[in-house]
């Protein structure tokens, strides 16, 4: 797919001046501005626009947003979106720097001006140089993006180490599925689909306006909480701040023509559900779910032969992103994926030493463990939930 055209405008004039945004009204009044800048960035992705970031610290109160930004007179050039998180206790009290809303995105990098591209080096230099901070964590960095590109020349008074974390599949809708899928998963698809029509009458919808969105995000939220509970493992939906948070999103959204909330559906009763996001000519698979009752049919591989020729149809998208991870059900529809990184830089201090072996050593060995990581990811879970006062 050909890279979306940035939003034409004429340099702006005048010296680079940079700031340290730590509050989310001071980025609420940048919005017109982060937008802009958005639109002119050509690798610029939803998880790094204004929508999702403002929404995301409105619901993390806690948060602490240290976002670094460049400007030209009235003109954003560069944005690198951070927050600050503190472990530990004095005297080993770590400064680490990680992603505003990380967990939570499927991508994470800066946002730069074409006209300016040197502009984000320099914001990234002075980032480097600062002494506030042990640990710099940047996680789920597509291997060609603007980080990842500065990052050719480590300074020598760092320790840098990136590691490879995930792949994203992608499929290219400019060609049709049935020639691109493994040769033997047409049929059986078409078999599943026909299958399932003889039970009733099938639909696909979109959501169009703000009733349908609650409508189908609370049948995502109780399939999704379902069919956890049968894993024994507690669902995300479990926590009503993050409802809420997705249900505003999505309605910002849905406002500016971003949003796809897709349900395939029999005689009403929902099949299968996906929440996608419209980024430029990309259609991203942000999560999906699927009803237990029809699982004999493949529902999400319903759901996405629905999806696709939907946005094949209608010339939405030239690409389906399938989202960070490579499981099997991806890997069944493309081979094609853009690998991901961590990008680890820690100072050479007692602290940045200590800071760096927690994080490239210890963490990086329970995500390696796929049980072990899922256990603590568990016992979080209930533990938030038992602070919460929920069963």
């Amino acid at each position: 797919m050909e890279p979306d055209a940035p939003h034409m405008e004429a340099p702006a004039a005048g010296p680079p001046v940079g700031e340290v945004v730590t509050t989310a009204a001071r980025l609420h009044q940048l919005g017109a501005a982060w937008e802009a800048l958005a639109r002119r960035d050509p690798d610029a992705r939803i998880f790094q626009g204004y929508a999702w970031l403002s929404t995301w610290l409105r619901y993390h109160p806690h948060a602490q947003p240290a976002i670094f930004t460049t400007w030209r007179g009235e003109r954003l050039t560069a944005a690198l979106p951070l927050c600050v998180h503190v472990v530990g206790r004095p005297p080993l009290r770590l400064r680490l720097l990680r992603f505003a809303s990380d967990n939570d995105c499927d991508y994470c990098d800066a946002l730069a001006d074409p006209h300016h591209p040197r502009d984000l080096a320099d914001l990234w230099s002075a980032l480097l140089q600062r002494r506030d901070w042990h640990l710099l964590d940047l996680r789920h960095v597509r291997a060609g993006s603007h980080l990842a590109s500065l990052l050719a020349t480590p300074p020598a008074h760092l320790r840098i180490e990136r590691q490879h974390q995930e792949i994203a599949p992608y499929l290219d809708l400019r060609f049709d599925w049935q020639e691109t899928v493994a040769r033997g998963q047409r049929p059986e698809l078409l078999r599943r689909r026909r299958r399932l029509g003889e039970r009733g009458t099938v639909t696909f919808d979109v959501a169009s306006c703000p009733s349908e969105v609650d409508q189908m995000l609370a049948q995502l939220a109780a399939l999704h909480t379902a069919r956890w509970q049968s894993r024994q493992e507690t669902s995300v939906f479990r926590f009503p701040a993050y409802r809420e948070w997705l249900r505003e999103l999505c309605h910002r959204l849905l406002a500016r023509g971003e949003l796809y909330l897709c349900r395939l559906a029999l005689d009403n009763d929902p099949v299968s559900l996906g929440l996608y996001f419209l980024c430029g000519h990309r259609l991203l698979c942000y999560t999906s779910t699927f009803n237990d009752a029809y699982s004999k049919f493949g529902p999400v591989h319903l759901l996405l032969l629905a999806v696709i020729e939907d946005a094949r149809g209608r010339g939405l998208a030239c690409v389906h992103d399938f989202g960070r991870g490579g499981e099997d059900y991806k890997l069944r529809w493309t081979h094609d994926a853009e690998p991901l990184e961590r990008l680890l830089i820690a100072r050479r201090t007692l602290a940045g030493r200590a800071a760096f072996w927690w994080a490239a050593r210890v963490k990086t060995l329970c995500w390696r463990h796929h049980r072990l990581g899922t256990a603590l990811r568990e016992l979080r879970r209930r533990l938030a939930l038992c602070r919460e006062g929920q069963p």
